[in-house]
């Protein structure tokens, strides 16, 4: 990765739309640097006053600017970090914070193995937007990838939030009556349904290098999402990306709901092909 430009844009439930920038350039022998920028759009809302009168409109947006280092120690591990400015202004509200990401990556060539580590999202709000400050949502996440041998197919898993172990909640709706004693029974999520709201599945198909498709399935997701009265596709999620000369275009879209659905798109490509090109000629 010498140059690589990537832009996206996230098109998502009630009209909200999320931008990103991002560059990356690799120096021999020093790691590989990155900018990156994105922008979210929540759309217009109606002001109004305490008796419900509208009064006008006004808009939310959230901006992140990001500055990230990369470094490959040798075959083996690799080690990664990034510093990202936050600022949220939704109407005569402001805030601003700054957080950091942290991550180790350790792969093993001849298995097609990769594990990797990451720590998200730790930092500071400095302004809030009232009196009090709010914490910034840390995540510690652990990822397993493995491509097959012989087939064009990887899988991979990544556990979420594991720096909270207990993810389920007590919900009044999801109570039974036993039809002999009359008794009220707690339909409470067992350790087992726990373990799996921390997993995120994922395959990727790829029958040639120009392109491929991808399947994920969010446990968690359809366990809060989905609706008792009816089949949903909630937490389900896939995508197709394909190589057209030097751009990688991809498409993907999250199931979320009923109600709605993200759809993913992307724009990939690498400087370092263009410079390439003309110096061959």
């Amino acid at each position: 990765m010498s140059g690589q430009f990537t832009t996206s844009l996230i098109d998502h439930m009630s009209d909200i739309l999320i931008g990103d920038v991002n560059y990356a350039y690799h120096f021999e022998g020093i790691g590989t640097f990155y900018l990156g920028a994105r922008y979210v759009d929540y759309g217009d809302f109606d002001r109004t006053n305490l008796i419900g009168v509208k009064q006008g409109l006004f808009t939310a947006q959230d901006y992140a600017f990001t500055a990230g280092y990369g470094y490959q120690l040798d075959s083996n591990w690799s080690f990664g970090g990034n510093l990202r400015f936050i600022n949220s202004i939704y109407d005569t509200y402001n805030s601003y914070g700054m957080s950091a990401d942290l991550s180790a990556t350790y792969q093993i060539p001849s298995k097609r193995l990769v594990i990797a580590l990451v720590a998200k999202n730790m930092g500071y709000q400095f302004k809030p937007y009232s009196d009090e400050r709010e914490p910034l949502p840390f995540e510690l996440q652990l990822g397993f990838s493995n491509r097959f041998e012989h087939l064009p197919l990887r899988w991979q898993i990544t556990f979420e939030q594991l720096e909270k172990w207990d993810l389920r909640y007590d919900d009044p709706t999801n109570v039974t009556v036993n039809q002999f004693t009359g008794e009220v029974e707690d339909n409470y999520p067992s350790v087992w349904n726990n373990v799996l709201r921390h997993m995120v599945l994922g395959l990727e198909f790829s029958p040639t290098r120009s392109f491929n498709v991808q399947f994920g399935y969010n446990f968690r997701k359809r366990q809060e999402l989905n609706l008792d009265t009816r089949r949903t596709s909630a937490g389900f999620s896939f995508g197709l990306g394909i190589k057209i000369s030097k751009f990688r275009i991809n498409y993907s879209r999250n199931l979320y709901h009923v109600a709605g659905s993200a759809n993913h798109f992307s724009l990939i490509t690498d400087f370092g092909d263009f410079r390439r090109k003309k110096n061959t000629r």
